[in-house]
């Protein structure tokens, strides 16, 4: 999950002015390039998602690891902008799309009972990411240049998450964590999921809960990734300096860090059923608060609240997946609800421009969101009492 920084839009934005620069790119030209490798990552992601189901977890993980690793050097030493789309794609498939994909699907196969408390564990990675990573890639490419910077990158992932994920790895074998005892498996690692069917891809997309989870997801990566895009943009229309805006951005690894570790327990303790209707709820109120004045104190407890959210995102997200269609196929299910996140990632910083360039302003499109989440947020609770009445 911290690896995952490498491929995700707060750590790749920063490489963007040298992009551009070295590559003869206009803004638009590059944010083309950007969601067109997103897109072409999300439909791969599909396809490749699902072999964690059918492949040693081992093998799996290191050619996971071995993705990113090249990613970076294939990044650095691009010489076309051709070359440079596909490092970019790279990027996102392995950093973005499956190190959160291997993490988030092994942990929800392997625990049960303390499934929650794991994934939120897990999930401390991400903010810990956008806490460190910025700050350390933005030094590097000031004082080492972008290219050196992406090797170096390239060399970390070499030398402490290739040997770590060994290490480990060896470690599990084919033995299955039971919350007390332990017991053999085979390699596919299924859990408390094995009486439950085996889903294919084409039956997740047909049923019901799909369509009630995935707007979620979607709005969850679409605002995110919009907000931390376009982060400097916001504060010139508040008349705040980047450079407190950055920071203020701490306060979101905070709250995230926090409701990470508050919501695995609410998850293993109420289920993530009952929490997702509300998952969205801080965002909401964090997108309020931004867009009622300009004061300083806004830009911090605007992104306290988004973080709320983020936090809750990962294990409240990927326990409702097992808690509905069991873990047999955890791969193959997470791996459609990924591409919708992937896909929502893309599209998110594209539908802003659209807007913006129509002369709306971001407090006008952030109550718009809000409006969004409330009609999404009444859908989830109508399908479940649907749900709940048909089961009666």
């Amino acid at each position: 999950m911290f690896f995952s920084s490498l491929g995700q839009t707060f750590v790749v934005a920063l490489y963007i002015p040298d992009f551009m620069e070295n590559f003869s790119l206009s803004s638009s030209a590059f944010s083309s390039l950007y969601a067109l490798a997103t897109l072409l990552s999300a439909t791969t992601l599909i396809f490749v998602g699902k072999k964690i189901d059918h492949l040693p977890l081992k093998h799996f993980v290191l050619f996971v690891v071995t993705g990113i690793f090249l990613a970076c050097l294939l990044t650095a030493i691009a010489w076309h902008v051709v070359v440079l789309f596909f490092g970019v794609y790279a990027l996102r498939l392995f950093g973005q799309g499956l190190l959160m994909h291997t993490s988030m699907t092994t942990l929800a196969r392997y625990f049960t009972l303390a499934r929650g408390k794991a994934l939120s564990i897990a999930s401390m990675g991400f903010p810990l990411g956008e806490a460190i990573f910025p700050v350390a890639v933005a030094s590097s490419i000031g004082w080492l240049g972008w290219r050196e910077t992406l090797v170096v990158s390239a060399a970390i992932v070499l030398v402490v998450l290739f040997p770590f994920s060994l290490r480990t790895l060896g470690k599990l074998k084919t033995i299955k964590v039971v919350e007390g005892r332990r017991e053999p498996m085979g390699d596919g690692a299924q859990t408390e999921a094995d009486e439950g069917r085996i889903w294919k891809q084409r039956e997740v997309v047909r049923t019901a809960w799909f369509y009630t989870f995935a707007p979620t997801v979607f709005l969850v990566g679409f605002i995110q990734t919009a907000l931390f895009f376009f982060q400097t943009f916001i504060a010139a229309e508040k008349g705040w300096s980047i450079e407190w805006m950055a920071g203020s951005i701490v306060a979101y690894a905070t709250s995230s860090i926090f409701m990470s570790l508050v919501g695995g327990q609410l998850v293993d303790k109420y289920s993530a059923r009952r929490i997702f209707p509300y998952m969205l709820i801080p965002l909401a109120m964090g997108l309020v608060v931004l867009s009622l004045g300009d004061q300083l104190y806004i830009a911090p407890l605007f992104w306290l609240l988004v973080g709320f959210t983020g936090g809750l995102n990962s294990p409240v997200g990927t326990s409702l997946y097992a808690e509905t269609f069991g873990t047999r196929s955890m791969g193959a299910v997470r791996s459609m609800f990924t591409f919708v996140m992937v896909v929502s990632t893309a599209l998110g910083p594209v539908v802003y421009s659209f807007f913006l360039e129509r002369d709306s302003s971001f407090d006008q499109i952030h109550y718009g969101l809000v409006g969004v989440v409330i009609v999404n947020m009444l859908y989830i609770l109508s399908r479940s009492v649907k749900k709940q009445g048909s089961e009666h």
